[in-house]
């Protein structure tokens, strides 16, 4: 904190060159005898630099990775190199923050660790105007209105990836995959051993027991991916632990005893990487991502187009273009990509229900199947939705699959995105079907093939804060993380909706087993239920977004 204000008042502070080295110096030198940084730390730091100008001067941009903002600049009408450092390795983006009447933003190059990145060459920017809208171009210099060009991870090399592992009988095999690519196979002894490998691929990264029989049994302590330790049992995919009666019953484990994955993120911690600790996401606009979403917002999930009815309404013929611009925006941009879903009984293509039930179970999988194979990086997935009785259960997937249609579907998902947390999904779950739901979720999250559970927050403006708290402890009973996947407040009175928001959010945020809340909505006239949106289209926040900014510190 001294620092800071000494560098706030820097005009008070004007000394020789020599003197400003020999200070620095010796600041640096107490630093380290501190243990406040140490030689690893100092050695460890990335350098930027972003070569960029404005048309009127006066523009403003942001430096950004991993969603953090590391710098910002006011240009002028020349260019200038703008240098930063960091010790954070993921996705980079330049932002245009201050879009006004002729203010415009030229990014000539950004130059990592030396490696220079031109703006032409990459294929994702929000900030140009093209095809008569922001963010309707991509490989452009110029950013016209308020949106970013991003840049790809820092690091661009090969990466390193180390796993300890050991097996209790000698002889077990585990393999390393990355984008569902294996890399390397071992062959384990009794005690602890390092296994290394070098990779190019930048995705989800997983560590596969694949000869299981009596006796063997994996243990694996850690992996170590470019200097970073992610420990096992702080990963929520385990396929191979045995637990809860059943191979895959279990998570945050050390331990395989069957054949199976553990999931450990991303290489680069983007897109599907480790989940943060707690996001608050939303959803896109009428099918597109707004140029402000990652202003406010650190995970997405596509309202509409991610639903099989709007993907393929027409057997065998996809239109992946709205996922493609939601799932592209959340790698660029560093944070979890959700979808919404796989198998409803509403907005399902109509053309499945007059199928024949072997044909409809082979287009189950195929649809599952394609998905993945084009999104490897989902962070979350909504694969059942609304199965509660009376809501909207999925009839053409009971007509495949019988009575297990629930289970089947979750087992078809974790074949095909083995690293997406994999969520059952309702409505009413916090207010009046919770026991319903219960006793609907059960079986499978007995069998271990869900990984959360995800409560709609919908309707909830007239419920009390005490019938809230408790029927979220009664779904944290069935011991699964939960997620508030569809949370709005739908009061047009300002006062109303904010009064609600600071009652509720908090609860939601503070849960213990609450990992993530995503918003459904938030531009006025742009929502699902009339009086949810929280910034009106010009970009002029309610009190309730205000409050919850704050309260984000966002």
């Amino acid at each position: 904190m001294e620092r800071s204000r000494i560098k706030a008042g820097h005009s008070k502070w004007v000394l020789a060159p020599t003197r400003i080295l020999a200070a620095g110096v010796i600041a640096i030198a107490a630093l380290f005898a501190t243990g406040l940084v140490t030689e690893a730390d100092a050695q460890s730091n990335s350098t930027i630099v972003v070569r960029a100008r404005g048309t009127a001067g006066g523009e403003t941009i942001s430096l950004r990775v991993d969603n953090a903002n590391v710098a910002s600049w006011t240009l002028t009408t020349s260019y200038q190199n703008y240098t930063a450092s960091t010790s954070l390795t993921g996705g980079i983006t330049v932002a245009f923050t201050n879009d006004a009447s002729g203010r415009d933003v030229q990014v000539d190059y950004i130059v990592v660790n030396g490696e220079t990145r031109q703006s032409e060459n990459q294929s994702y920017n929000t900030g140009v105007y093209a095809n008569g809208s922001c963010g309707g171009g991509s490989n452009s210099e110029w950013m016209h209105c308020n949106g970013a060009i991003g840049y790809g991870p820092v690091a661009n090399s090969a990466n390193s990836i180390v796993v300890r592992a050991r097996g209790t009988a000698g002889g077990e095999s585990i393999t390393l995959g990355v984008d569902n690519t294996n890399l390397a196979t071992w062959t384990l002894t009794t005690s602890f051993q390092d296994y290394t490998a070098s990779t190019t691929l930048t995705g989800a990264i997983t560590v596969a027991f694949t000869n299981d029989a009596s006796g063997r049994d994996v243990q694996v302590d850690y992996i170590v991916v470019n200097g970073q330790t992610r420990q096992a049992e702080a990963q929520s995919q385990n396929t191979a632990v045995y637990a809860n009666g059943s191979c895959g019953g279990g998570s945050f484990s050390e331990w395989m005893h069957c054949n199976g994955v553990i999931g450990f993120g991303n290489v680069n911690g983007g897109g599907t990487g480790p989940l943060p600790a707690f996001f608050v996401g939303n959803i896109t606009t009428n099918g597109a991502v707004r140029s402000d979403f990652i202003r406010y917002w650190d995970q997405i999930t596509p309202e509409n187009e991610g639903k099989w009815g709007t993907v393929e309404a027409t057997r065998d013929v996809y239109n992946w273009s709205g996922l493609d611009r939601a799932y592209n925006y959340a790698i660029a941009n560093n944070i979890p990509f959700k979808h919404h879903t796989f198998i409803w009984g509403n907005q399902a293509p109509s053309w499945i229900n007059s199928l024949s039930a072997s044909e409809q179970a082979a287009e189950i999988e195929e649809w599952i199947r394609d998905y993945c194979a084009r999104y490897p990086k989902t962070a979350l997935i909504d694969v059942v939705n609304e199965a509660t009785p009376g809501h909207a259960p999925a009839g053409f997937a009971q007509n495949a699959f019988g009575s297990n249609w629930i289970i089947r579907s979750f087992q078809l998902a974790r074949q095909y995105c083995p690293n997406a947390v994999l969520i059952l999904n309702d409505y009413n779950v916090l207010s009046w079907d919770t026991d319903r739901f219960i006793q609907m979720a059960t079986p499978a999250v007995n069998a271990g093939v869900v990984d959360a559970l995800g409560a709609q927050g919908h309707g909830l403006e007239g419920q009390s804060l005490s019938s809230i708290q408790s029927k979220l402890n009664q779904v944290a009973a069935l011991g699964l993380p939960i997620y508030i996947t569809e949370y709005d407040v739908a009061r047009t009175n300002d006062q109303e909706q904010l009064q609600i928001m600071q009652t509720q959010f908090p609860l939601f945020r503070n849960h213990p087993s609450v990992a993530g809340i995503t918003l459904w909505g938030y531009v006025v006239g742009s929502t699902w239920v009339n009086g949810s949106g929280l910034i009106n289209s010009n970009g002029t926040q309610r009190p309730a977004m205000t409050w919850l900014m704050n309260y984000l510190g966002r």
